[in-house]
């Protein structure tokens, strides 16, 4: 069995048919029918099942494409890893950030990465927060940005900021930029997102500890579906900052004190994924930007205070790594 047989088998796998197959990997169709023979004939089993309109795989097939897909994938990774300790980071990347916080961070992030690190393929996947938190847990995803890592498990997490959350809903002049106490938010009508979203556990934790009680008229999963209730004034709602620029205009955004509600947000990786090289220098990026988006008042909050060595020596890894 040999590395190159593998492949084929992945190609044909995907293709669906010889000929497909063939083309992508640049082999005449006999030579990939005979590798896929010597296969077959060496492991004594079936692999493929020919039909009228292609080929399927046997149970067999199905589970060494697994295998192969895996190891193929290990040894690519392998060499983009030793490709990259030259300077230049290299291989694939996947990142989650939150929905909510998609239209601050993706352009940026895509941007960057196609100035400082070309040579890294990116994929940024943007979900629900319990959606995101899966992905980094289960290490579908190198790191991702998260608001609840401390409700995660087996994750690496650096906490970067907190941020406040707002009442929003129609206002007028005297009162748009006056702070609200949460039990004034809370008397309001209110369209929240479902109690399984770690923003509306947040809130409600926050209400309990106070001895208030929401008024929930309506439940929308959808970031957009909430935004629209809210800028018709048929409710208010209680949101962080991101979407309030792209979703929520024009509206009234007022801080909620007595008390503040706060949020750590973090970058996590999964604790049985070490980051690559190319992830760790995508990780770094994505941090500048983050710290960036508070610093500039794009997403507001408070950055967590870190010891200058720690800092200086991020950046130089940052500067040395682009």
């Amino acid at each position: 069995m040999t590395l190159k047989q593998l492949r084929y088998l992945i190609a044909i796998a995907e293709a669906g048919s010889f000929s497909a197959a063939a083309r992508r990997a640049f082999i005449a169709q006999p030579a990939l029918s005979r590798q896929i023979g010597l296969l077959e004939s060496e492991l004594q089993m079936q692999l493929l099942e020919r039909q009228h309109d292609g080929v399927a795989l046997t149970d067999a097939g199905r589970r060494l494409y697994e295998v192969a897909r895996s190891v193929v994938q290990k040894l690519d990774s392998v060499k983009d890893e030793l490709a990259s300790t030259r300077g230049d980071p290299k291989g694939h990347v996947a990142i989650s950030i939150p929905a909510t916080a998609s239209a601050l961070l993706l352009p940026e992030i895509i941007a960057r990465a196609a100035e400082k690190f070309p040579s890294v393929a990116l994929t940024v996947c943007d979900g629900l927060t319990r959606e995101g938190g899966q992905a980094i847990e289960l290490g579908k995803v190198d790191f991702g940005v998260v608001p609840n890592a401390e409700e995660l498990e087996h994750v690496a997490a650096e906490p970067i900021f907190t941020e406040d959350l707002y009442w929003v809903g129609q206002g007028d002049a005297l009162s748009d930029d006056a702070p609200i106490s949460l039990a004034e938010a809370a008397a309001t009508r209110l369209v929240m997102a479902p109690r399984a979203l770690h923003l509306r556990r947040r809130i409600e934790q926050a209400a309990m500890e106070t001895g208030v009680v929401l008024n929930v008229a309506y439940e929308q999963q959808s970031a957009p579906g909430i935004a629209s209730l809210v800028r018709s004034g048929l409710a208010a709602t209680i949101s962080n900052w991101p979407p309030l620029e792209e979703l929520f205009q024009p509206t009234a955004a007022r801080l909620i004190v007595e008390p503040r509600i706060t949020r750590t947000v973090s970058i996590a990786h999964s604790v049985h994924k070490p980051l690559s090289f190319a992830a760790s220098c995508m990780r770094d990026l994505v941090r500048g930007i983050l710290l960036d988006a508070v610093r500039t008042g794009r997403w507001r909050g408070s950055l967590i205070e870190r010891g200058a060595d720690e800092d200086q020596a991020r950046e130089a890894s940052a500067g040395a790594s682009s």
